[in-house]
C-alpha cells in the first residue's frame, strides 16, 4: 500500500508518538482495565495529562464517554441519601409530640432530590452496563483489527496488510467497526 516500506508505521505507534504525556493528577489504568488507553505500564508511567495531535486522534482507537469510576456515583449518593435521611428521622424522634409517620416519611421533603439523583444515576449506570456488555464483542473484534493497522506517513494513509484496501486515517473508526466487520462475516 505504501510506496516506501521505511515510511510505515504501526497505527498504535503513530497514536504513541502523536500524543504527549505529562505527569499530573490522572491516574493511568491497570493491564487491559480499558481497552481504549495505553496501560500505564506501556508508557512508564502512572500519572499523565495527554495532548494528541489531529493524525492521532484520527488514527486512535475510538474511547468510551464515561469515566468507569462514574458508574458508582449514584450508589453513592443513595448512602448519602440514606445517611442525612437518618439523621433528620432521629432529630424528629427526639422530639415529644412527632408521630411514627411524621418520623420516617418527614426527612423525605429534605432528602428527596438526593434519593431521586441517587436511583436516576443508579439506572443509568444499570443500562450503560448492558450496552457495554452488548457492544463488548465488536469492541474487542475492532480492537484486533485497529492493532493490525499500519500507516504510511508519504501517502497519508492507513492500511491494514494482506486487505488491499487503504483509506485515510479520519476514516479509521469507519473502517475498524464498518467495512471489516462486514467485509469478512
Amino acid at each position: 500500500m505504501c510506496a516506501q516500506v521505511d515510511q510505515v508505521v504501526s497505527v498504535p505507534g503513530a497514536v504513541a508518538a502523536g500524543t504527549t504525556y505529562r505527569i499530573g493528577r490522572v491516574r493511568m489504568p491497570g493491564e487491559r482495565q480499558v481497552a481504549d488507553l495505553p496501560t500505564g505500564s506501556a508508557l512508564g508511567v502512572s500519572k499523565h495529562q495527554m495532548s494528541r495531535t489531529q493524525l492521532a486522534v484520527w488514527l486512535s482507537f475510538p474511547s468510551r464517554h464515561y469515566a468507569p469510576w462514574s458508574r458508582n456515583q449514584g450508589y453513592l449518593l443513595l448512602l448519602v441519601a440514606a445517611l442525612a435521611h437518618l439523621v433528620v428521622a432521629l432529630v424528629l424522634a427526639m422530639g415529644k409530640h412527632s408521630g411514627w409517620a411524621e418520623v420516617l416519611l418527614a426527612p423525605f421533603c429534605l432528602t428527596g432530590v438526593l434519593w431521586g439523583f441517587g436511583m436516576l444515576f443508579v439506572l443509568g449506570a444499570h443500562a450503560a452496563r448492558k450496552r457495554d456488555l452488548a457492544e463488548g464483542p465488536a469492541r474487542e473484534k475492532a480492537l484486533a483489527v485497529w492493532e493490525g493497522l499500519y500507516y504510511c506517513s508519504r501517502d497519508n494513509v492507513a492500511f491494514e496488510p494482506g486487505v488491499g484496501v487503504s483509506f485515510h486515517p479520519s476514516e479509521t473508526r469507519e473502517y475498524i467497526f464498518g467495512f471489516r466487520r462486514s467485509g469478512t462475516a
